[in-house]
């Protein structure tokens, strides 16, 4: 009992590569938001700057989802040649052993 106890609490121990790690990322959050917030722009031009990042952002990820929709739809459309040339193959070898048989 005492070893699942010992496993399940590994993971956020102080010191640990997963704490450090988490800090690691907190540090950074904190530190893009302190720049942002303390940058020597104005507020319009840091939430314009702000809004052209989040729609640059968005396109990148609408572009890569319709990329990966074609790349998808081609993978489909490349499955179900091979399935109907399989099938056609496997009705043709029955037809033959069925002519052969008889």
């Amino acid at each position: 009992m005492n070893n699942q106890d010992c496993d399940v609490n590994t993971g956020m121990r102080p010191g640990s590569a997963l704490s450090k790690l988490a800090w690691l990322v907190a540090g950074v959050g904190i530190g893009a938001a302190a720049g942002i917030l303390l940058a020597p722009r104005s507020g319009e031009d840091t939430r314009e700057w702000i809004s052209a990042k989040c729609k640059d952002g968005i396109d990148t990820v609408n572009s890569k989802v319709k990329r990966t929709g074609r790349q998808v739809g081609d993978w489909i459309d490349e499955s179900q040649h091979q399935v109907t040339e399989a099938m056609s193959a496997g009705r043709e070898a029955y037809t033959k052993a069925k002519a052969s048989a008889s």
